[in-house]
């Protein structure tokens, strides 16, 4: 059986050259990722650079990020693979204009320029503003969480710690015995040479210092997990060895590892990602207000609207966005919609609840005993009732240090006696009642219950919804499609910075889809020119 015969042999001449841009069609996607990124402001590169009179130029700054950008469009993230594309991909030739760049250059250019990478995100963002393509008024947050490149089972606990520090201090006394014995110390002393210590014991002192260091992070991350009711004995802290700036959070896979929690706000018009962030915490919702600030101080405009999940409805949000700053804030509370008919409000609250309305009292979804809510409040005399119509009187005021380093006043308020009361299993754990039952009203009360009523209107729920379009779709397509699901790199600073450098990926993927073709690029650039 014959074949069909190559139409040029391999060892054969072409006679007519061929330039890389010939190989490129002319609605190729990439013409029009390459003309958005000219369009950019790529001095805040060039101040990390140094003017070397000898060797080399460096390659345009420009050059190195569309590399990387462009890679991540292609899931190719790893330097070792872009050095790879670039000697045997057209598209990748032509987008760095023929440079064959090492995987050390890549690498090193990724990890050094962390905050222009994160300013390159901002930069981007401004130039879709100028061309009146997005709407900055609306800002949907969310968080996910994202491997961190480090090893679930390289940890240190504070227990560890102690005993590994308890071994280097048994080997510095015996290296020390041994240099005495050999007079070696008294002769660094006599010579001013006692900071020159032997390589052996510098590297125990530098081991040593670390550890010290690890130990006062075990520590301290104890300590706030017993404020928590998080027993350190049973369920110590573990610090990740790899990348001690990740922390272990359940997987979005399952199980344990060690984690970082990046997040993002997205405005509502092309769906853009208009400010990251990543935080070694599950307790994202503490960043939301220095998320709205980013975006506000960034791009100069004034956030009206900002949508979060149920997460982010925490008193301090609530209140910083709706009464401080008049926002307005779509986040559902977490005790769900505020109930319709709640039988605590009745008539004469010195009467009890009748026994046909007692299933229907809110109850604590932790303790499923009576909520607060189950309490009526008099505000012209300060007190609560409980559903059996006792009195509840103002005790006094405690100062409730949040996570976000915030403090809440809470006035707490006690009934004279539990005793002979027939809803005290109902009221209390266990029937417990050696103490009275106490209710705290905090000095937010007010704002949450009017931001809960105001979420309960079918309304305001249905312009919620959009949250979930909106707002999480980035993260579907950047774990999805960009098969991003493991951090590359190493450190709070660095990682940062690759979640800013796949947030630009993903806009530049938005505004190409957008667009369409560099002719309708230039049109818009022609318009924005005139308005100006």
């Amino acid at each position: 059986m014959k074949y069909r015969p190559a139409p040029i042999p391999r060892d054969q001449l072409v006679l007519i050259p061929t330039s890389l841009g010939d190989l490129i069609a002319a609605d190729h996607p990439i013409r029009l990722f390459d003309e958005i990124l000219d369009q950019l402001d790529w001095k805040i590169f060039e101040q990390d650079y140094r003017v070397e009179k000898r060797g080399q130029p460096p390659i345009a700054p420009r050059i190195l990020a569309a590399v990387l950008l462009f890679g991540i469009h292609r899931n190719v993230r790893s330097s070792r693979s872009l050095e790879y594309q670039l000697n045997c991909n057209i598209e990748f030739m032509w987008l760095a204009h023929g440079h064959k760049i090492d995987h050390s250059t890549l690498a090193a250019f990724r990890s050094k320029h962390t905050k222009a990478i994160k300013q390159l995100h901002r930069e981007l963002t401004r130039f879709v503003k100028k061309l009146g393509l997005v709407k900055l008024g609306e800002l949907y947050v969310d968080g996910t969480r994202i491997r961190a490149d480090a090893s679930r089972s390289e940890t240190l606990t504070a227990e560890k710690t102690l005993s590994l520090l308890e071994q280097i201090d048994r080997q510095l006394e015996e290296r020390l015995a041994s240099m005495e014995k050999a007079d070696q110390i008294d002769e660094l002393f006599e010579t001013g040479e006692h900071e020159k210590l032997p390589a052996n014991l510098r590297d125990l002192k530098a081991r040593q210092a670390e550890l010290q260091r690890v130990l006062e992070i075990c520590q301290e991350n104890d300590a706030t997990r017993k404020k928590q009711g998080v027993d350190p004995e049973k369920n110590p802290f573990q610090l990740p060895i790899t990348d001690q700036d990740s922390r272990i959070q359940p997987n979005k896979e399952g199980g344990f590892g060690p984690n970082y929690t990046p997040m993002i706000g997205v405005e509502g018009e092309l769906g853009l990602i208009i400010a990251t962030a990543v935080v070694n915490t599950p307790n994202e919702q503490d960043q939301l207000i220095a998320m709205v600030d980013d975006v506000e101080h960034s791009f100069g405009v004034s956030v009206e609207t900002v949508f979060a999940d149920g997460a982010y409805s925490i008193a301090t949000n609530v209140v910083e966005l709706e009464v401080v700053r008049e926002k307005e804030f779509l986040s559902p509370d977490r005790k769900g919609d505020m109930p319709v008919d709640n039988p605590a409000i009745r008539q004469s609250p010195t009467d009890p609840v009748a026994p046909a309305d007692l299933d229907r009292l809110p109850l604590n979804p932790s303790t499923k005993r009576f909520d607060g809510e189950a309490f009526l409040y008099d505000p012209k005399n300060d007190v609560h009732y409980c559903p059996a119509g006792r009195i509840l009187h103002r005790i006094g005021i405690e100062n409730n240090k949040q996570r976000n380093g915030q403090t809440v006043q809470s006035v707490l308020y006690q009934g004279e006696s539990c005793a002979g009361c027939e809803l005290v299993d109902r009221c209390r754990p266990s029937g417990e009642h050696k103490n009275p039952r106490k209710v705290r009203r905090d000095e937010h009360e007010e704002a949450r219950r009017r931001h809960r009523e105001m979420m309960s209107d079918a309304t305001v729920k249905a312009r919620y919804r959009k949250r979930f379009s909106i707002g999480e779709k980035p993260f579907g397509h950047l774990k999805r499609n960009f098969a991003f699901r493991r951090f590359s790199v190493r450190g709070h600073a660095k990682v940062d910075a690759e979640w800013s450098l796949m947030a630009t990926a993903y806009n530049l993927l938005r505004l190409i889809n957008h667009i369409g073709s560099t002719g309708t690029l230039r049109r818009l650039l022609g318009a924005e020119a005139q308005m100006q």
